[in-house]
């Protein structure tokens, strides 16, 4: 075995003092605190290494868990260059799902139980499910938000009456959730939710299964830990069991993926649910200048639920971040336009909140010749319900008798008419009696009120009108003479995508080109045009992990990016979103490496999130840390013993069941039980007493 001085010069290794110090604490449960650009990956391999050249350790003992297969691949790659083949080949790097699978396969050799397969296409299977239970077939974006939902009951293991009220894009979620559940049994098959769900329970219920797991793994590393479920911090947490040979990597001021069940309260309760755990911070900043993160440092500070640390720059200064405050939304698209032509060869990534924000952009580049790429392939711009409803009533009127169009918007005009009418004039307009179907809906109404018929009757002259209107001209139409608006109207989303549609519709001649553009647009968007174009376009989201030259955040506004209201009275759930949206913009802005501008047009009001990314809090405003153990704390402390009802900023009110030391076990009312070291909590004001 090397000594750590022979290892660093045998494999020209150089950290830094909190890499090296990470690299060599083995004795007990470590949390590790990565700020963006702190080398974080090449930290986690060298700990690998070490645990292997240092201590002995065989390879196949060491476990290191990622969040995606491709991370799995990169950093096997990473350690195959840095520290050999050989060792590479025998570490395990996986995913927490490829760990589930392979418990379950465990599971079936040891009890010959059936094997259930995975499903290969759930969002079919849900779709017919759908159709079964509420007799209708999903439109635009049903199927992925019922996928979202689905996902995050299983994740976050929520009780039965939480998922009785869950509601997805409108839909109430429990009804098709539950004859989901039931097609899966019936055919033997799991979704990769299930292969969670069934890791944990095999895990609980055979003791033998799980300490033959725990003898192999003796050290576990979890790396984006902030972005880990809860149900899979609950399988880490038994596979690593009372050893503490756990390794856990993350930054919950990185954590922006709350929609997948991202739970990043296990990094907040991670001293408690793993004793004599040590809490380690990277904090140097490798990647950008100190105009980028010091404001970033400042402006992160303002959301509570978070471990102090500082994102500290490495390198020297540069350009300072810049706000380009615009007239309008459409001159962004301009700028950025212009920008690009000026300077070609410079490394751009224009980051946005959502894909929606992308659809014009791509307009006016492609319009312009400009060069670009996006990251990923899916815009669920032309998914949305909204958007398809504008697109299937503009094919009805110039395609009158469209039977699958009209089925998917009869409903939609404000107007009581039943599925039985429609179909009647299908049928009727299927027999040659009418020369469309909105005629034909006519004549299948004859029986109904007079203002019923006289409504239909003007609904019929509108889609005539449809057909020679400029585009611009359809959209206002639809939209408040044909009572659409009223039916999509909802929410800001829905009138976010009716204006992105009316600045597109301001550049085409008639319907018919309106449609064939938004066609056009919507294979442009999937593609992956110019693959070594220097201008990138991706969501916040996709960008995660990434670092350009040069990042531009668009569409910087309230309203947007924060999606929701930053002042006034705020309930926990909209604080909870809220600094998930404070993250979100966090993580764009340490995207950048040398220059960040962010985009706004005043005009349409004021960017809270740029205005408090410049100013200096007044006082410190979140930020966990250890306090020094004053009296007043010590003395404090005193008061919360065991059936004392408490409640906690984060996991809201329970009862201490049991005090040891500074260590409290507290019950929640969501069922959850949480270690919490008092000192903390009550010195940094997370605990406080429930007054009777």
């Amino acid at each position: 075995m090397l000594s750590y001085a022979e290892f660093c010069d045998k494999f020209n290794i150089r950290l830094d003092a909190q890499q090296a110090q990470a690299v060599q604490c083995t004795d007990r449960a470590v949390l590790l605190l990565a700020v963006p650009g702190s080398g974080k990956t090449t930290t986690l391999i060298t700990r690998a290494a070490y645990l292997v050249y240092c201590m002995g350790i065989a390879p196949e003992n060491i476990l290191t868990m990622t969040y995606t297969v491709a991370a799995s691949a990169e950093m096997r790659a990473r350690f195959s260059a840095a520290f050999g083949e050989e060792y590479a080949k025998r570490l395990e790097f996986r995913t927490i799902n490829g760990v589930c699978e392979s418990i379950i396969n465990r599971y079936a050799r040891q009890t010959r139980a059936q094997r259930f397969d995975l499903v290969s296409d759930n969002g079919a299977m849900l779709a017919e499910v759908f159709r079964t239970v509420r007799g209708e077939y999903p439109e635009g974006g049903d199927i992925k938000e019922l996928q979202k939902a689905i996902t995050y009951i299983k994740n976050m293991r929520l009780p039965r009456g939480e998922i009785d009220e869950l509601e997805a894009g409108g839909i109430a979620v429990a009804p098709v959730y539950d004859a989901y559940r039931e097609t899966l049994r019936q055919r033997g098959l799991m979704d990769y939710d299930d292969q969670l769900v069934f890791a944990r329970q095999i895990l609980l219920k055979y003791p033998d299964i799980l300490g033959a797991l725990r003898e192999r793994y003796k050290y576990i590393c979890v790396d984006e830990a902030q972005d880990t479920s809860k149900i899979q911090h609950e399988i880490i947490r038994l596979l690593t069991g009372e050893s503490g040979s756990i390794f856990m990597v993350g930054d919950e001021d990185q954590s922006i993926y709350g929609f997948r069940a991202a739970y990043p309260d296990a990094l907040m309760s991670f001293e408690g649910d793993y004793g004599g755990a040590r809490g380690l911070l990277l904090e140097s900043n490798y990647r950008s200048t100190p105009e980028i993160t010091e404001p970033a440092d400042r402006f992160i500070a303002r959301n509570a639920a978070r471990h102090e640390k500082h994102i500290r720059a490495v390198r020297g200064h540069g350009a300072a971040v810049r706000t380009v405050a615009l007239s309008e939304r459409a001159a962004q698209y301009s700028y950025i336009c212009t920008m690009t032509e000026n300077d070609p060869q410079r490394e751009t990534a224009v980051l946005y909140r959502n894909n929606d924000s992308a659809v014009v952009l791509i307009d006016w580049l492609d319009r312009r010749g400009v060069p670009f790429r996006c990251r990923r392939g899916e815009n669920s711009f032309f998914s949305n319900r909204t958007v398809n409803g504008v697109r299937d009533i503009m094919t009805l009127a110039l395609e009158p008798g469209n039977a699958e169009a009209f089925m998917r918007v009869y409903s939609k005009f404000s107007l009581p008419v039943r599925r039985e009418t429609a179909e009647l004039a299908v049928s009727l307009y299927g027999a040659g009696k009418a020369d469309s179907l909105i005629a034909a809906l006519e004549s299948a109404s004859k029986e109904q009120p007079d203002w019923l018929r006289e409504r239909i009757a003007e609904l019929h002259d509108n889609f005539t009108a449809l057909r020679t209107d400029t585009a611009r001209e359809a959209l206002d139409r639809i939209r408040y003479k044909m009572g659409y608006g009223g039916y999509v109207l909802k929410d800001s989303g829905d009138k976010e995508r009716m204006y992105l549609l009316s600045i597109l519709a301001a550049r085409e001649k008639n319907t018919e080109s309106f449609l064939q553009r938004l066609r056009e647009l919507e294979n442009i968007s999937t593609e992956n045009r110019t693959a070594d174009s220097k201008l990138i376009l991706s969501t916040i989201h996709s960008s995660k992990g990434l670092e350009y030259d040069r990042v531009i955040i668009i569409d910087a506004l309230d309203g947007i990016l924060p999606s929701v209201p930053c002042s006034g009275r705020l309930d926990d759930e909209q604080r909870k979103t809220l600094e998930e949206e404070r993250r979100l913009f966090y993580v764009a802005a340490t995207r950048a490496k040398n220059e960040l501008i962010l985009m706004t047009y005043p005009r349409q009001g004021t960017s809270t999130f740029i205005e408090q990314f410049f100013e200096k809090p007044k006082r410190s405003l979140g930020g966990l840390t250890r306090p020094n153990v004053t009296q007043k704390t010590l003395w404090a402390a005193k008061d919360y013993f065991p059936g004392t009802q408490v409640e906690h900023s984060v996991f809201g009110q329970g009862t201490i069941t049991e005090v040891k030391g500074e260590l409290a076990t507290v019950i929640f009312r969501s069922g959850e039980t949480k270690k919490l070291m008092l000192p903390i909590c009550i010195g940094n004001g997370l605990l406080k007493l429930v007054k009777k």
